[in-house]
Order: structure tokens, then C-alpha cells, then sequence
């Protein structure tokens, strides 16, 4: 099932822009890049990037983007509206359990609001 249009980062503008405003928070499994949207007013949005030079096996890559989705889907009320976040996994993502990944995923975005507001 994917993700609706509205919630996904399409354009390599906002990717090159929370790469440069964003934080940059390494969670282990995986890298995220938090930040505020251009438009502040609409849903939160999320991307994954899965290297090929990092995970070969399309498969495997595949199996990384499916459980990266999982994760925002089953929290998405945890990123605030107005917010963009780009995950991205690394090969040690297929080997933890869903549960660590959702809890990793929470702490991390939980943390970046808090210091966003501070």
C-alpha cells in the first residue's frame, strides 16, 4: 500500500533542502532528515532512500522501503503537521525487528521536535 501523494517528498528541491536545513539524526538502522516544510501548512511528508551501493539485492532494497513506510505509516500522527522527514536505511535495517525500528524512529523524531522548539 503506499503512501498518498500529498504525504510523499517528490521533488529534489525539498530533498537538497532538508539535507541543508534540516537535522541530520543517525539512528543507527537508519539516517533521518527532519525539518519544517516550505509550506507549513500541510500534512507532514516523508521519503525513503535506499542506496544501491549500500543494500545490492533489489529485494532486499525493496524489503528496506516496505519496512521504512511501515514505520511512519503506524505513527504518523508522531511527526506534526508541517513537517518532512527523509529516511534513510542502511543495511542493518533488515535485520532489527519492526518494534526496535518504530521505538528508534519515535525517540528520534520526538527528540528533534524537542530541540526544534527549545
Amino acid at each position: 500500500m503506499r503512501l498518498p501523494r500529498e504525504r510523499r517528498i517528490r521533488a529534489s528541491a525539498d530533498f537538497s533542502r532538508l539535507r541543508q536545513e534540516g537535522s541530520r539524526l543517525d539512528c543507527g538502522p537508519f539516517l533521518l532528515n527532519i525539518g519544517r516544510s516550505a509550506s507549513a501548512t500541510g500534512s507532514a511528508r516523508f521519503a525513503v532512500v535506499v542506496a544501491k551501493k549500500s543494500i545490492p539485492l533489489a529485494v532486499n532494497r525493496n524489503r528496506a522501503k516496505r519496512l521504512a513506510r511501515e514505520i511512519f505509516r503506524a505513527d504518523s500522527l508522531l511527526v506534526p503537521k508541517g513537517w518532512e522527514v527523509v529516511l534513510i536505511a542502511r543495511p542493518s535495517i533488515l535485520k532489527k525487528p519492526l518494534a526496535t525500528l518504530k521505538r528508534l524512529f519515535s525517540v528520534a523524531v520526538a527528540g528533534a521536535l524537542a530541540k526544534d522548539q527549545s
